[in-house]
C-alpha cells in the first residue's frame, strides 16, 4: 500500500506560494512513480478511527408525538357519531311503537302521544341528526390536520436525509423516483392518515357501538347485521394483495414517466437540435399509455373494494329488514325495532362506503412507505457526534492513499499552503472526483484527507464546507435573485466583501445589464442567463468570504477568452490554497504545481516547467490541456 512521504522541511509561511525551486522539491518528493510508491513514512500521523456509520433514520409514526391528542379527539368524534346514530335508532323505535299503539314485544298498548310527545321526538331526532352532521364535518377537519401534520414531519425527515446523502450517490437515482417521494408518495401517506386511518378509527368506533346498541335492542338482529359487516371485511382483505400489486405497478410506471418528462424538460434544447421531437414524443406517449393501463388496473381493484363496501351496506339493510321481520313474527321484537335496525343500517352505509376506500388508501400507502424506507436506507456521509469545527490556518491539503470505486486508485499527494494546483488529465481521469473527496462532498472507500493535519471526517461537516469554496458546472445556480446566488454561502456578507467579488468577477456590468439588477430572478438552474453569466456568478459564489481552500472545477468552461480572465483575477486575489481543474493551457502554465491524473491514478506531480521540458510529459499534457 502506498504511504505518504515525510513533509519537506522549510514549509512556506501561511498562505504564501512556494518558489519554483520549492515547488520542484515538492514535485520530486510527491511524484507517484514506482520508486515513490516504495517510500515508507513512519512520520505520517496514525490513521484515526472511522467516524460512526449513522443509523438509517426511521419514518415517523402516524400516531406519534404531537398527534396523539388529535387521534384521541377523533376517537371521541367516533363515539359521538355512534351515540347520535343510537339516539336516532332509539327515538325512531319509541316513536314508531308509540304511534302504532303497541309496546315492545307486542305486550299491551300505549296511549297515542300528544302534541308535546311528538314535538319532543321530532326535536330529539333533529338534534341527533344535527350532531351527527356537525361531527362529520369536525372529523374531516381534524383528520386533515392529522394527515398534514404527519406528512410535514415525514417531508422534513426526507429532506434532512436528502441533504446528508452525497450528491454523487443521489445522481445514480432516477429523477422521477426522487420526485415521486416528495410528491406522489407523500400524497399517498397523507391520504392514508387523513382519510384512511382517521376514517377507519372513527367508523370503527361508530360501527361497533351502533351494532352493540342494535344487539341490545334485539340480539339476533344485531348478530345478523354484524355478520354481514364481518363478511364484507373478509372480502375486502381477500382483494388487498390485488390492490397492492396494481399500486406497485402504477407507482413504478408513473415514476418512469415523471423521469422521462423531467429529463426532456431540462434537455429540450438537445432534442430540438437533433430534430428528435417526434421520436421523443412517441417515447413519452408509450410511457403514458403504460401509465394509463396501470391506472385503469388500479381503478379496477379500487372499484372492486368499493363495490364490496356498497354491497355490504345494502346487505346490512336487507338483513335488518328480513331478520327483523322474522323476529316480529315470532313475537321477539316490535315493529319499531325493525325500523330502528334498518335506520341504523342505513346510517352505517355511509361509513361502509368510506371504509371501501380505506383499503385503497392502505395499499397505496404501503407501497409509498416501502419506497420511503428504501430512500432512507441510502447511507449518508458519516458524521462524528459533537465533532469540533475545523480550524484552517495554513491551508495544507494532504491526500493519503485515497481510493473510490473505479474513479480513484491509491492517490497520495499534497498541496502546500498558498499554492495554486492545476489538476489536469483526460476526461474521466478522476479530476472532479478528487476535488469532491477533498471538499468532503463524498467519502473515499479507503484513505484519508487532511486539511492542516485535521482529518475532515472528524470535523463538523458544516465547518469543512464553509472553509471551502467550490465552483463547478455540476453545481448550477438556484432559482431566485442574482444576489441570493452570489451570497448563498454567506447570506450576511458585508458590503465590502460583496464589492470585492463583484469587481473581480465583472458582476457590476452583468448586473447593470439585467432588468432588475441584483434582484433579477435567474430562473430554475439559472436558465434565464447565458452560460457565461451563470459561470461568473458561480465563481463569485465560491470566492465570497475568501475561503481557505478554493476549488474551481472547470469553472471557465463556459467563458469566452475575454471573460476567462475572471478566473485569473480571482486566483491572483486569492491568498489561500487553490485546486483548479482545467483544460486551459494558460491557467495550467500559471500554476505552481500540476497534478496529472489518468484512469483514476495520479501519474505525475511536477511544476509546469518540468512537464513542458519533457517530451513525453508535454505530449501527454497536450492531449489533456491543449495549448
Amino acid at each position: 500500500m502506498t504511504r505518504p512521504v515525510p513533509r519537506p522541511t522549510g514549509a512556506p509561511t501561511p498562505y504564501s506560494a512556494p518558489t519554483p525551486s520549492e515547488a520542484h522539491d515538492v514535485a520530486s518528493v510527491r511524484a507517484p512513480t514506482s520508486e515513490a510508491h516504495d517510500v515508507g513514512s513512519a512520520h505520517a500521523p496514525p490513521a484515526e478511527n472511522e467516524p460512526p456509520v449513522p443509523k438509517a433514520p426511521s419514518v415517523p409514526r402516524p400516531i406519534g408525538a404531537g398527534r396523539r391528542l388529535r387521534f384521541v379527539l377523533l376517537i371521541g368524534i367516533g363515539v359521538g357519531q355512534a351515540l347520535a346514530a343510537v339516539g336516532v335508532a332509539m327515538l325512531t323505535q319509541r316513536g314508531f311503537d308509540t304511534l302504532l299503539g303497541s309496546a315492545a314485544g307486542g305486550q299491551g298498548s300505549q296511549p297515542s302521544p300528544g302534541a308535546t310527545g311528538l314535538t319532543t321526538l321530532v326535536v330529539g331526532l333533529l338534534a341527533c341528526v344535527l350532531i351527527s352532521a356537525w361531527m362529520r364535518g369536525a372529523e374531516r377537519t381534524e383528520s386533515e390536520k392529522l394527515g398534514q401534520h404527519y406528512v410535514t414531519e415525514v417531508r422534513a425527515v426526507l429532506f434532512t436525509h436528502l441533504t446528508a446523502v452525497p450528491a454523487r450517490e443521489l445522481g445514480r437515482r432516477g429523477r422521477g423516483d426522487m420526485l415521486m417521494k416528495f410528491v406522489g408518495d407523500l400524497s399517498a401517506l397523507r391520504l392514508w392518515v387523513s382519510r384512511g386511518l382517521a376514517r377507519l378509527t372513527v367508523a370503527g368506533v361508530a360501527i361497533a357501538l351502533a351494532i352493540t346498541a342494535v344487539a341490545w335492542m334485539n340480539l339476533t338482529l344485531g348478530l345478523a347485521v354484524g355478520g354481514v359487516l364481518v363478511l364484507g371485511g373478509a372480502l375486502t382483505l381477500a382483494i388487498t394483495p390485488w390492490m397492492m400489486r396494481t399500486a406497485k405497478v402504477s407507482r413504478r410506471r408513473r415514476s418512469r414517466l415523471t423521469g422521462e418528462v423531467t429529463e426532456r424538460l431540462t434537455q429540450v434544447a438537445v432534442l430540438q437540435a437533433a430534430g428528435q421531437e417526434r421520436r421523443e414524443g412517441k417515447r413519452v406517449g408509450r410511457h403514458s399509455e403504460k401509465v394509463a393501463a396501470a391506472m385503469v388496473d388500479q381503478a379496477r381493484a379500487s372499484g372492486a373494494a368499493r363495490a364490496i363496501a356498497e354491497g355490504t351496506a345494502v346487505a346490512a339493510s336487507a338483513a335488518a329488514l328480513v331478520v327483523g321481520g322474522i323476529e316480529v313474527t315470532a313475537g321477539r321484537a316490535s315493529p319499531g325495532t325493525i325500523v330502528a335496525g334498518v335506520s341504523v343500517a342505513g346510517m352505517l352505509a355511509g361509513y361502509l362506503r368510506d371504509l371501501g376506500r380505506v383499503a385503497e388508501y392502505a395499499s397505496r400507502a404501503k407501497v409509498a412507505m416501502a419506497a420511503v424506507r428504501r430512500f432512507l436506507d441510502i447511507a449518508p456521509l458519516p458524521v462524528t457526534p459533537g465533532a469540533p469545527d475545523i480550524e484552517v490556518d495554513r491551508g495544507l491539503v494532504e491526500v493519503d492513499d485515497v481510493s473510490l470505486g473505479t474513479a480513484l486508485t491509491d492517490v497520495t499527494v499534497r498541496a502546500e499552503p498558498g499554492t495554486r494546483v492545476a489538476v489536469v488529465g483526460p476526461n474521466g481521469a478522476g479530476k472532479s472526483t478528487l476535488t469532491s473527496v477533498v471538499a468532503r462532498l463524498v467519502d473515499p472507500d479507503a484513505g484519508t484527507v487532511r486539511i492542516d493535519g485535521q482529518d475532515v471526517r472528524h470535523r463538523s461537516l458544516r465547518s469543512v464546507r464553509r472553509s471551502i469554496g467550490i465552483s463547478s458546472p455540476s453545481m448550477p445556480l438556484l432559482s431566485g435573485s442574482v444576489r441570493r446566488n452570489v451570497t448563498y454561502r454567506i447570506p450576511r456578507v458585508d458590503d465590502a466583501e460583496l464589492e470585492r467579488v463583484t469587481r473581480l468577477c465583472g458582476l457590476d456590468e452583468l448586473v447593470a445589464s439585467l432588468p432588475d439588477g441584483w434582484d433579477t430572478d435567474v430562473g430554475p438552474g439559472g436558465g434565464r442567463l447565458s452560460a457565461g453569466q451563470q459561470a461568473r456568478i458561480s465563481i463569485a459564489r465560491a470566492a465570497l468570504g475568501r475561503p481557505a481552500l478554493l476549488v474551481l472545477d472547470e469553472a471557465e468552461a463556459h467563458l469566452d477568452p475575454e471573460n476567462s480572465r475572471v478566473v485569473d483575477r480571482v486566483l491572483a486575489d486569492h491568498h489561500g490554497t487553490a485546486l483548479v481543474v482545467t483544460h486551459r493551457h494558460e491557467l495550467m502554465a500559471s500554476s505552481d504545481v500540476v497534478w496529472c491524473l489518468e484512469d483514476g491514478r495520479l501519474t505525475r506531480v511536477a511544476t509546469p516547467a518540468e512537464l513542458l521540458s519533457s517530451d513525453d510529459d508535454a505530449a501527454r499534457l497536450a492531449e489533456a490541456v491543449p495549448a
